[in-house]
């Protein structure tokens, strides 16, 4: 049976998620993987059917259809090790690789359409070869399952139970490139302080000169939830670093900390967090299995092509799916951090929302005026005049989802919000600080603010809530910036 049934071809796609799910044991829901297996194997049997149409041969249709499922599976992982062998090279391009690849694959259906000898040893070897594969990964999972243990309940180094605290739920929002006061008098001519005074109204307490430790948000925030600097290997933003920065954001200490007082974490953002993927706008395919797909032909696609295509041809149905992909976002994160606020848990809650608002693109004007469609293309982040116009919307949204938490919450919860960062898309030269300047204000319940001095950074804002109102004694470290070049 193994010379003569093609089972290889759906061994590939079952062993393909169950190698990636391995790969990201605690990220990706069972449910979500079982799901895009079953896509996944219903791909695979209508590209066999359109291939038998081609060969009328089911074997051979079935090593094609197979050739084509590598080829989707397998795609970045090639493009990546062709890069790195011959980086800069015209072979590294997609003009010649998808050219190569269509070369490649007409010969191979010419071939098989030609041969008249049985494919039973390769459809044997290819057979066993998966099999033997996935019993591999079947015992790695059963190790995993074996030793895997839940989030310790264990306190991270250098904190202290604290059995006598009242635990409130706590709200940590993120305003994504919303600038503190001081920058926006002195860049925009703009004066925050009619909301600031809003906010006091409903007891936060403001930080007049919070800044950021970094200019960039994935560092901005490993810095911010684990309470320190980073230890990068230089100071522009990409790899090595920026990978390292996504995962400090995935296990950082904060939550640590707050899991090990038994609270529970709701991942309303754009980052990935242990067992908890990001919130972004999905496809066909189950959003949380993106660290399985990100690899995959179409996912590369959509990634480093089609942006490019869509701009350059114009296509303007496209382009608004891309341009409104934001929009679409932080409507779905402020409705899940509403309903939230209103469910009733056995535990105390953490919430994490990132709204990617006043960041661009500035979809409204401060009467919730939808922007022209044109005016959110790329390369329109240096209007300021629209940036203030939908800080000032944003405004209204902050503080509907901030009297929604208060008035849904039965006892008085700490809400954190804040900017990740200043405006950075300048026209001209500024001072270095106007990149990092933010806006950082505080709820807690009881008001101990006398530990809040007026000029804070991001490693010490929850350094200081977690001292004034979780009885930590953590010593705060020197504030200061690291600046990092795109």
């Amino acid at each position: 049976m193994l010379k003569t049934k093609s089972f290889f071809l759906f061994l590939l796609p079952v062993f393909f998620v169950l190698h990636g799910f391995i790969e990201n044991y605690d990220f990706v829901p069972v449910k979500d993987a079982v799901l895009l297996t079953a896509v996944y194997l219903g791909s695979s049997l209508l590209i066999v059917l359109l291939s038998w149409l081609l060969f009328r041969d089911f074997t051979k249709a079935a090593l094609f259809a197979f050739c084509i499922l590598c080829l989707h599976f397998f795609f970045g992982s090639i493009h990546d090790f062709v890069k790195k062998t011959a980086p800069g090279s015209f072979i590294a391009k997609y003009s010649f690789l998808l050219s190569a690849i269509g070369v490649i694959f007409i010969l191979l259906a010419v071939l098989l359409k030609k041969r008249k000898k049985p494919l039973q040893a390769v459809t044997r070897f290819l057979n066993l070869l998966f099999l033997l594969l996935m019993l591999v990964d079947i015992v790695m999972l059963s190790g995993k399952i074996a030793r895997h243990q839940k989030i310790s309940s264990a306190l991270p180094p250098g904190f202290m139970s604290c059995a006598t605290c009242s635990k409130p739920d706590i709200y940590f929002i993120l305003a994504d490139e919303y600038a503190g006061n001081t920058e926006l008098k002195d860049l925009f001519q703009f004066d925050d302080s009619s909301f600031l005074r809003q906010l006091a109204a409903r007891n936060f307490h403001t930080i007049p000169g919070s800044f950021s430790n970094y200019n960039y948000t994935p560092f901005a925030l490993a810095s911010i939830l684990n309470m320190d600097y980073l230890a990068l290997e230089g100071k522009a933003r990409g790899k090595p670093d920026l990978a390292y920065c996504y995962e400090k954001i995935k296990n950082n200490i904060v939550l640590r900390f707050l899991q090990s007082q038994g609270y529970q974490f709701y991942n309303y953002s754009v980052f990935d967090f242990e067992g908890q993927p990001a919130r972004t706008r999905e496809t066909f395919l189950p959003a949380k299995t993106r660290l399985i797909t990100a690899q995959t032909f179409l996912s590369r696609f959509d990634r480093d092509i089609r942006f490019n295509l869509v701009t350059k041809f114009k296509s303007k149905s496209s382009l608004k799916i891309i341009t409104y992909a934001n929009k679409k976002n932080n409507e779905h994160i402020d409705a899940l951090t509403k309903q939230i606020a209103g469910t009733k848990t056995g535990a105390p809650k953490f919430v994490y929302t990132h709204l990617m608002m006043p960041h661009y693109p500035y979809y409204f004007d401060r009467n919730g005026i939808e922007q022209p469609f044109e005016t959110l293309l790329e390369g329109r982040q240096t209007n300021k005049q629209a940036y203030i116009e939908y800080l000032r919307y944003a405004n209204k949204k902050l503080l509907e989802l901030v009297d929604h938490i208060q008035k849904s919450s039965t006892v008085p919860p700490v809400i954190i919000l804040m900017g990740d960062h200043g405006f950075r898309h300048f026209t001209e030269p500024v001072a270095p600080e106007y990149h990092f300047l933010n806006l950082a204000a505080v709820h807690l319940p009881g008001k101990p603010y006398s530990r809040f001095t007026d000029s804070l950074s991001g490693v010490n804002l929850f350094r200081v809530i977690l001292n004034s109102s979780f009885g930590q004694q953590l010593p705060l470290l020197k504030d200061s910036t690291i600046y990092l070049a795109d």
